[in-house]
């Protein structure tokens, strides 16, 4: 079945089969790599797992078509394996013609592949489905779904929505035991979800102070029957004065999932509400935000439920609480190893693990976000009465843990996101705005630490038998590496030069950045076959233009030799357009007034004059050469933009004379009636640049 570029019955395996890619990897050596699963269409990576032979499967959504600043964007499931050296073996698609997206991944020991998440179409594609009826729109409109393919992808062996039908809901966790009960997780704000009444603490609604529910099941090998299901809910909330704090949503909904030994079954999540219905002997029975709560496998009820933390930095009407948990893992013995992030002081860290102590500011961080947040990774133990450890993790500036994985050993394992200078990197090789670590058993140290790239190891992590860690970032950038080895040069994958997140699509004419390992030393780039000029190096980072001779092509090979060497080639995707700004370093666009003067907040743009922004991969333009600095201006036509939202004029959008080609200089006009700073957006052929902010004068 052919995979096409519109949303609908061809891409769905409505007619029995899910749309199945195989696709030739370039392969370069076994042990740790780093590859691209992406193609022309933009990737949003979920979740990641491993096989018992170091296979590597990967799901998320794949956006399919032009996307609109101001439209709901449509996306398909997608599901990837790679082998142990990260050979593509098979990529397979489906969904509906609505928003699909894919939350959760599961393998069980047979190699079948489970699939959870939340998706829009009412022609999702089922087979033997528990809950053949979709969400209709008046209700909220997206369903909870789960999959089960066969090892090869080839087969669905099940597919059902999943969540009820009279309010919306998503499966955010999926587990597999051992006899191939699946277990899900996930959040529902319809009142006939199936939860079966020694499980029931509370119903989801729809309408005002709505309220959605935590929830857990357990089903059958083949999806077809619920052997147990339950779900929490909250209903009072901790938030400013006002009725839109009385009428707000109550919020709870769980984010991980876990089985122990016995058959239990354990969530974590997140809650608005102060009433959940925490159990006798609980670590904590008051409190607000992250939570865990344990189910008995006889469904009996609850073992536990217990909050972690109390703190509330209200952002009125609203509550804002200062434990958020994001992940969740199940150690052998049964406790619940939890990860997330924390702004509060009382968090119930434990004496003698590797930062007992909160590193953040206690007072407000910018923009009203409420104080800085630190990561923490915590284990709980299977009472739920307290803690075995916990730690925090960061430094003085905002830093989550997004993952987390328990290895053979017993070793903790996250991955997360950090602004904090002073953030352990004592393994790493750069010093961005992602980090990958392992605890030891006990909590008491760091076996590893190192940052990476933004888009690199964050998204999702999973380890094998053999100790190496497989991590996802967000956007399709998928690596395997083994702790305590040295970094050997290689490329981790390229970013458009006017922003840090990687990727593996590029445009012909834009500047990139190609980041990895050691990379930077007397280097040579070709792309294609191309050569790719460098217009700057350092030791983990090249400046380099892509060839606009690769117009046209689909995909290309990245070749770097870095002090006459050749490393590892690197796949990539080549897309007409990608367009970026450049930006300075507060992250606001780098302009400049009609008056020749640098947008600044003591320098806004009138209303009504011409702002020059530069951006880089607007596309191919007839008569360029690459590498060569641009001579008289020349209008392409190439780009619209947006600012606020609104379409804005474009007086031109072309070459920048004295700057490299590949840097497309964009002259728009400001409306007026804007606030003093609003977001400006480019658009060039079916791709939208990121927002970036211009000061603006009052009217």
């Amino acid at each position: 079945m052919a995979v096409t570029a519109s949303k609908g019955c061809e891409m769905t395996f409505r007619c029995g089969m899910p749309a199945v890619l195989a696709v030739p990897f370039v392969v370069w050596g076994a042990g740790d790599y780093t590859t691209y699963i992406g193609d022309s269409n933009s990737y949003r990576v979920a979740a990641i797992a491993v096989d018992k032979n170091g296979g590597t499967y990967v799901a998320g959504s794949r956006l399919i078509g032009p996307q609109l600043p101001d439209a709901t964007p449509l996306g398909d499931v997608f599901v990837v394996k790679l082998d142990q050296r990260g050979n593509l073996l098979f990529r397979v698609t489906f969904g509906g013609k609505g928003n699909d997206q894919a939350r959760a991944l599961a393998l069980d020991a047979a190699g079948n592949i489970y699939i959870g998440g939340t998706t829009s179409s009412a022609n999702f594609p089922l087979r033997g489905a528990l809950q053949t009826e979709a969400v209709r729109p008046e209700n909220g409109g997206t369903t909870g779904f789960l999959v089960k393919l066969s090892p090869d992808g080839s087969q669905t062996m099940a597919s059902t929505y999943f969540g009820g039908t009279k309010g919306p809901s998503s499966v955010n966790a999926v587990t597999v035991d051992g006899a191939g009960n699946i277990y899900v997780a996930g959040e529902t704000r319809a009142s006939d979800f199936p939860s079966s009444p020694p499980l029931t603490f509370g119903t989801p609604s729809m309408g005002l102070a709505s309220r959605s529910g935590a929830f857990v099941a357990k089903l059958a090998p083949a999806a077809d029957r619920i052997l147990l299901a339950g779900v929490i809910t909250g209903s009072a909330v901790q938030c400013g004065a006002g009725s839109s704090c009385f009428l707000s949503t109550r919020s709870t909904a769980a984010a991980g999932l876990g089985v122990d030994a016995m058959g239990n079954m354990i969530i974590a999540g997140n809650t608005n509400t102060t009433d959940l219905p925490a159990t006798s002997g609980a670590m904590r029975r008051d409190g607000i935000g992250a939570f865990a709560a344990k189910f008995r496998a006889d469904g009996g009820g609850l073992a536990y439920l217990t909050y972690l933390g109390a703190r509330n930095d209200v952002l009125s009407p609203l509550a804002n609480p200062g434990n958020i948990l994001y992940a969740l893992a199940v150690a052998e013995t049964g406790e619940a190893i939890l990860a997330g992030k924390t702004n509060d002081e009382n968090f119930p860290a434990t004496p003698g693990v590797a930062q007992p102590v909160y590193s953040g500011p206690v007072y407000p961080a910018p923009h009203g976000t409420g104080p800085q947040m630190d990561a923490f990774v915590a284990k709980l133990n299977a009472a739920g009465s307290g803690m075995v450890w916990a730690t925090y993790l960061g430094g003085k500036s905002p830093d989550e843990a997004r993952t987390v994985a328990v290895d053979a050993k017993g070793n903790v394992w996250v991955s997360g996101t950090t602004s904090s200078p002073e953030f352990p990197n004592a393994s790493g090789w750069t010093d961005g705005e992602e980090f990958l670590a392992g605890l030891k058993p006990d909590g008491t140290a760091l076996l590893y630490s190192a940052r990476f790239p933004g888009h690199l190891v964050a998204q999702s992590l999973a380890v094998d038998a053999g100790g190496t860690v497989h991590t996802a970032g967000a956007g399709g950038i998928v690596s395997a590496i083994t702790p305590g080895e040295p970094s050997t040069p290689r490329v981790a994958g390229i970013s458009n030069a006017a922003v840090s997140d990687l990727t593996g699509r590029a445009a012909p004419g834009e500047l990139i950045h190609i980041l990895g390992p050691g990379i930077g030393r007397e280097p040579a780039v070709a792309i294609g076959g191309l050569p790719a000029p460098v217009l700057a190096a350092s030791a983990n980072q090249i400046l380099a233009a892509v060839p606009f001779g690769l117009n046209g092509e689909r995909s290309a090979r990245l070749d770097v030799t870095s002090n006459g060497v050749a490393l590892p080639a690197f796949p990539l995707i080549v897309i007409p357009t990608a367009p970026q700004i450049f930006r300075n370093a507060d992250g606001g666009a780098a302009a400049v007034n009609q008056d020749g003067t640098l947008n600044s907040s003591a320098n806004p743009a009138q209303p009504g004059t011409i702002v020059a922004l530069w951006a880089t991969g607007t596309g191919y333009y007839l008569d360029a050469v690459d590498g060569a600095i641009s001579g008289e201006a020349r209008n392409t036509y190439c780009c619209s933009a947006m600012i606020a939202g609104s379409a804005a004029e474009v007086l031109y959008a072309g070459p920048s004379p004295g700057l490299v080609s590949g840097v497309t200089q964009i002259n728009v006009r400001v409306p007026p009636g804007l606030g003093r700073l609003a977001d400006v957006v480019i658009r060039a052929g079916n791709e939208a640049s990121m927002g970036a902010a211009i000061f603006i004068a009052p009217d």
